[in-house]
């Protein structure tokens, strides 16, 4: 009784098979992993806008409900006040005045990757009315992001409105008084 002695090897088309699946499976995570990074730092920049909001509500209760005089500018060598100079904004220690998808670097040379609504600047906010909302402080935007950052938003902002809300959404009026 003769025994063959065969040994189960895989064959290079097997093996490649294989290393193609893996290859795919990989690149699937990896888009998922992106996805879901991408959507992570426009939820931390929501939490930014919420936290910005949060500091103009207490700017307003110290200044009897007028609104800063506040202008958006290109460069932190500019004197004016701007939302990172103003509002009784120290530091950003925390990073609140960083979108964290800001890719071009629009934080690191202005001070801050949001922009003010400066059409509001220096009225009282019971009688408030801006050319995108009129006087309805649910459909006033305050500070969006300078750039549309997150592609997987339409209009690619997140938006903090007058009432203090966060959305992702534009949603204001053009009705005039």
């Amino acid at each position: 009784m003769k025994r063959s002695h065969q040994t189960k090897a895989f064959s290079l088309i097997e093996l490649m098979v294989v290393i193609a699946v893996i290859a795919l499976m990989l690149g699937l995570v990896s888009a998922a992993l992106a996805r879901s990074r991408q959507v992570a730092r426009t939820a931390v920049c929501a939490a930014n806008l919420k936290q910005i909001g949060t500091l103009v509500e207490v700017y307003l209760n110290d200044s009897k409900g007028t609104m800063p005089t506040l202008f958006n500018r290109a460069t932190t060598a500019d004197a004016q006040p701007a939302l990172d100079t103003a509002l009784g904004f120290k530091e950003d220690s925390d990073g609140i005045m960083a979108c964290p998808s800001d890719d071009r670097k629009v934080y690191e040379n202005s001070g801050t990757s949001y922009f003010w609504n400066f059409t509001v600047n220096g009225q009282k906010v019971d009688t408030m009315f801006s050319i995108m909302g009129g006087r309805d402080h649910v459909r006033i935007p305050l500070v969006s992001d300078k750039e549309g950052w997150h592609p997987e938003l339409d209009p690619k902002v997140n938006i903090l409105y007058a009432d203090t809300h966060v959305s992702q959404q534009l949603n204001f009026s053009v009705s005039l008084p």
